[in-house]
């Protein structure tokens, strides 16, 4: 059965100001025609299908836009197995799915999964899917690990308890998986899941903190799994000592702190007896992000005349002290037509004379103001915990990089 394997998609994403819609588009396009071109059977779509702030209608134009690009795909059987990621919404999932015929209810745990249709998994469980080569595959589904999903209570006092609850409640369910009604032991079995394995090299994570991150340890990835396909960590990569564990990353470079990543998805064929042979990577053009610097004069006119100013999303930090910022703002506007923004390096002044302290710098004071407050006052357990520190986030941006002369 060959499989490939994507995660973190981020459908509806924005960047700031800037609509990544049609960048995605073209990322999913160009992952429909490697299924074609070597005849997969599964898509398998590791979390995070879509943004978190997608309104329901765009939620809905996106699964349209993938019915109609992989509508060969499911016409000769072949199957999408997605299960939801942190930025996964389940209340709009539950919703979109109710009203898309494209996405198929939750088959029963143990369950044969058909053909020619997508899945879209909200909780842990798993099934068996036959290709139409004969090849029969036991997939167990793992969604990002949210207290609602696994049926805590509320209640818990501080982030860390609530996560140490969810690592053990995570590898529990994992671990029972092979004692469970209508698992069979005798086939090949992948996993799908969207959870932060230690052991995995992260840069950055993608609008979550690590402090507020579940990181499950890798012992529940025993070899007897003929593959895992994980998603949530923004690098593509395998754990160390483990081929067969691994993550995709996302189809496209999503913001500033991923502007030199590559992007891919990976090829598995899985046999009777596990992999059939060596792991193929298939690799996406990601979109180009330019973070620029502007020192003067001669740094504004090279932008005005850059060869990618059209299409890449950039980011200019401006050094330069004698340049009207008004003018600047403008002029960077008009070079670049998806800037996401412009940083002001601040001027060193000299410390206080009566306290001997630094000066403060406003806006990163304002955010870490606006974040300690959130931190105080929305319950760890709370359900938008982390939508809401990112709309604080997004908003603080937007009103540090807004035109001067709209105030």
């Amino acid at each position: 059965m060959k499989i490939v394997h994507t995660a973190d998609w981020h459908l509806c994403d924005r960047l700031g100001r800037i609509n990544r819609t049609a960048d995605l588009r073209e990322r999913v396009e160009r992952v429909a025609a490697y299924s074609e071109e070597h005849q997969a059977d599964v898509l398998v779509i590791a979390g995070d299908l879509f943004f978190e702030d997608a309104r329901h209608d765009e939620m809905a134009d996106a699964l349209t836009h993938l019915n109609r690009t992989f509508r060969p795909f499911f016409a000769r059987g072949g199957t999408i197995l997605a299960v939801t990621g942190n930025h996964d919404l389940d209340t709009r999932i539950d919703l979109v799915r109710a009203g898309m015929a494209l996405v198929t209810p939750p088959t029963v745990a143990g369950g044969e999964l058909s053909p020619g249709r997508m899945y879209l998994l909200n909780r842990c469980s798993y099934g068996t899917l036959s290709a139409r080569t004969g090849d029969r595959v036991q997939f167990v589904f793992v969604p990002y690990p949210f207290a609602h999903r696994y049926d805590l209570p509320p209640g818990f006092r501080t982030r860390e308890e609530l996560n140490t609850e969810l690592q053990n409640r995570v590898a529990e369910w994992v671990q029972a998986v092979p004692t469970r009604p209508g698992f069979d032991r005798a086939l090949p079995t992948v996993l799908v899941a969207h959870l932060h394995v230690s052991g995995a090299q992260v840069r950055n994570l993608y609008r979550i903190s690590p402090r507020e991150d579940v990181v499950i340890a890798p012992g529940f990835l025993h070899a007897t799994w003929a593959y895992v396909a994980l998603g949530h960590i923004h690098q593509a990569q395998h754990l160390p000592g483990l081929e067969h564990v691994r993550y995709s990353g996302p189809l496209d470079r999503l913001d500033m702190g991923e502007r030199e990543d590559v992007r891919g998805v990976w090829l598995v064929d899985v046999g009777p007896t596990g992999l059939r042979e060596q792991l193929t990577w298939l690799p996406l053009d990601p979109t180009l992000m330019l973070d620029i610097t502007i020192a003067g004069r001669d740094d504004l006119e090279a932008a005005a005349v850059h060869p990618q100013r059209e299409s890449a999303i950039v980011r200019a930090t401006v050094t330069a002290t004698d340049l009207p910022r008004d003018d600047v703002t403008r002029d960077l506007r008009r070079a670049f037509l998806r800037l996401h923004e412009i940083r002001w390096a601040e001027t060193p002044s000299a410390p206080s004379a009566q306290t001997g302290t630094e000066p403060l710098h406003h806006t990163a004071d304002t955010a870490g103001t606006v974040r300690a407050y959130l931190e105080r006052e929305i319950p760890m357990d709370h359900p938008h915990r982390q939508r809401l520190f990112d709309l604080a986030d997004q908003f603080l941006t937007e009103e540090a990089n807004r035109d001067p002369a709209a105030h």
